[in-house]
């Protein structure tokens, strides 16, 4: 009898112990989204609550691109860890506001540059001017299990000052700090087990243009290692600049021509700018900005269908839009996903 007391105590011991885990790493939610109207890139959204570090993070970077590239591209390189198809994504709700004062901060596991710690042979204050994080989660039911992290650490290139550092060494302090956030995460019982996806993101220098933000490293890890820190190849790039030429001068020909062919359409002036998003070399996505000066609807609609033509006529394989402005803003938007034809609406 007293044998049998032991075994049905420690089975409600493991019982005790098993829902307590489990109602720290499952949560409920009703409130998903689909991604019906997207495409497979995108996870279908769990709104499991929000996070009060969003505000800091939409301070420093909702008047810049970098808010919408560090957001959309982290999800991108995340599915080649966590599957859209498998998982769901949440907002960061992992690392609170007290996680990201020992990291920002000068706390023991900060990612700033410690007292003594030169960098490029300076004293600098700050390299990392904030982190953002994407929750992946399974879902059973109505529960949610956490089952990966992404993890984006903003490194200021500038250092908070107008120092000039070498490329080197923002790429040797870029490597280091994916180290010790994984090293800080591991001290973290709710999160030391969940694999986690750390990428660095070199943020926007104004002084050079508005669009160099791009991500440099990244590392999956998971069993309390650091993976392989692998360099990352993503560049933006303006056409018709000359840094277009060099870089895709196949799309650069291709660009001139339908500028040239959309100012051929318009009465008066008008402004055409094209921004290509490269991936390891390749065109991923173009954006294209169309001011347009017209003085009736008719004149609108030749040069909404013209621009929608023209996209059909230069640019494939991959996902491109043009976004078109009058005098008294916005107009229209042209779509043309990779492989196939273009698709426009009128907002009046």
């Amino acid at each position: 009898m007293k044998k049998l007391f032991t075994v049905i105590l420690c089975l409600l011991l493991c019982t005790g112990c098993t829902s307590k885990t489990s109602k720290k790493e499952t949560k409920s939610s009703q409130d998903t989204s689909s991604t019906d109207s997207l495409d497979d890139s995108f996870y279908p959204i769990v709104n499991l609550g929000t996070n009060l570090v969003r505000e800091t993070f939409y301070q420093d970077f909702s008047s810049s691109e970098d808010f919408q590239t560090i957001g959309r591209e982290l999800q991108a390189l995340s599915t080649d860890y966590f599957s859209t198809s498998d998982y769901y994504m949440s907002e960061g709700l992992q690392l609170v506001q007290n996680d990201k004062n020992q990291l920002l901060k000068k706390e023991k596991y900060s990612l700033q540059p410690l007292n003594g710690e030169l960098v490029d042979g300076q004293e600098i204050n700050k390299m990392v001017e904030n982190i953002s994080e994407q929750d992946y989660y399974e879902k059973s039911g109505d529960k949610y299990t956490l089952k990966g992290m992404s993890i984006a650490i903003i490194l200021d290139p500038k250092g908070g000052t107008n120092a000039t550092l070498s490329e080197g060494s923002i790429d040797s302090y870029a490597k280091e700090t994916i180290s010790r956030l994984y090293k800080y995460l591991q001290t973290k019982k709710s999160v030391k087990d969940i694999p986690t996806f750390i990428a660095v993101y070199r943020q926007n220098d104004s002084e050079e243009n508005s669009y160099n933000g791009r991500f440099i490293y990244s590392s999956y890890c998971q069993n309390g290692k650091v993976g392989n820190i692998k360099s990352l190849d993503y560049a933006t790039y303006i056409f018709t600049s000359d840094e277009a030429n060099k870089a895709d001068e196949a799309l650069y020909s291709q660009f001139s021509v339908f500028k040239n062919n959309v100012k051929n359409a318009s009465t008066e002036a008008v402004g055409v700018v094209g921004y290509g998003k490269y991936k390891d070399g390749s065109i991923q996505s173009l954006k294209i900005q169309i001011t347009a000066s017209v003085k009736s609807y008719t004149e609108l609609i030749y040069v909404v269908e013209t621009v929608a033509d023209q996209m059909d006529n230069h640019f494939s394989g991959f996902d491109s839009y043009a976004v078109i402005n009058d005098q008294d803003g916005l107009k229209a938007v042209v779509i043309k996903n990779a492989g196939k034809d273009a698709q426009s609406t009128l907002l009046y």
